[in-house]
């Protein structure tokens, strides 16, 4: 079985979502995620479909524990887990897979998002106020400089996303009510 290795930085899970699908549409599927290395096999083109959650807490709490069991039972595998990130695939011959049907859910996990990058940009934001002085710490202010302002974009993306679904969610509430 032939297996290709891909190293990728991702700000947006959309994005990477999307790249995920776009390779198992070309043959290549998921194995592992470390960091910015995925590793595929190849499959027949078209296998699976992708999706990436952020849960509430580590893979190893009970209620994480308890919610992939249930993506087993309905045949969503998680191919591999990244801190609180999971990554999902359904086979494609079973039908669409949406985690999400309704913008209360969708709102929550665009929190989770901005809750968990928030606490990365404030972290290396500390970083970089602790090193500005120390002269044998530039290279660490400058990648921390560069975390801080990836994530800052990611928070404000985000953000933007959550008032467009509470938006999209009034709007539908208004129609419902007619």
């Amino acid at each position: 079985m032939k297996t290709k290795t891909i190293y990728r930085i991702f700000v947006d899970y959309e994005k990477e979502e999307k790249w995920l699908n776009e390779m198992a549409q070309s043959g290549w599927a998921l194995e592992s995620f470390l960091l910015m290395r995925y590793v595929f096999k190849q499959v027949e083109p078209g296998t699976y479909t992708y999706r990436i959650e952020l849960l509430s807490n580590l893979p190893s709490h009970p209620e994480s524990k308890a919610y992939m069991a249930f993506l087993d039972e309905v045949g969503i595998e998680v191919v591999d887990a990244s801190y609180r990130w999971i990554f999902l695939r359904k086979r494609t011959s079973d039908g669409p897979f949406q985690l999400y049907s309704d913008f209360d859910s969708m709102i929550q996990r665009e929190k989770r998002i901005i809750q968990l990058y928030g606490a990365v940009l404030a972290a290396n934001f500390v970083v970089v106020v602790a090193n500005l002085s120390n002269p044998y710490a530039q290279w660490t202010v400058l990648l921390n400089i560069a975390v801080v302002a990836m994530l800052a974009y990611a928070v404000q993306h985000h953000t933007r996303k959550v008032r467009t679904l509470k938006g999209l969610k009034a709007i539908g509430e208004m129609k419902s009510s007619d």
